[in-house]
């Protein structure tokens, strides 16, 4: 009783019908608040590391090495993979997300050694920028096809190459 008493008194003093505020406009909401600035980083040049491929794959781990040019938000370039004997370099072009990680797409083979019955898996991969001790580091997943159809997928991990002084 005493609640409905309670609530009944509530709804005559609440005003009833006016307009709602606008929204402050001037100020961003929740949800569009500017990210904190971070300098664009320069992606031209020599990446140096490792694909990696998941189990059924020809291999575990292959050498893996990206020269990049970066023009704004596209890139373009080749990669070198190289597992033994057993190499390939391609060339590649992409472009930066909205969500800021790289999409590249390997396009052809310019240069390989392969046995025959190896046919190449032209990769796409979704690199995104990060930060170690050691330096930047562009990691993310690949997946391809090849001419006997998808490859087995994997990841990828590579640092920027110093420059010798």
């Amino acid at each position: 009783m005493r609640l409905t008493l309670l609530l009944c008194l509530l709804l005559i003093y609440l005003p009833c019908g006016q307009a709602q505020q606008a929204p402050d406009l001037t100020k961003p909401s929740l949800h569009q608040r500017p990210r904190p600035y971070a300098p664009p980083v320069d992606l031209n040049g020599t990446w140096v590391g490792e694909l990696y491929q998941d189990a059924g794959g020809i291999a575990e781990t292959f050498e893996l090495s990206m020269q990049l040019q970066q023009i704004g938000i596209t890139i373009k370039g080749t990669s070198y993979v190289r597992f033994g004997d057993i190499w390939a370099e391609m060339e590649f072009s992409g472009f930066q997300a909205e969500n800021g990680s790289w999409k590249i797409t390997e396009s052809k083979v310019v240069r390989a050694e392969k046995p025959k019955d190896l046919s190449w898996c032209m990769k796409s991969y979704e690199l995104r920028l990060g930060y170690t001790s050691k330096g930047i580091v562009l990691s993310g997943p690949w997946w391809g096809n090849s001419d006997f159809g998808p490859c087995v997928p994997g990841s990828v991990r590579l640092m920027k190459k110093k420059k010798q002084v």
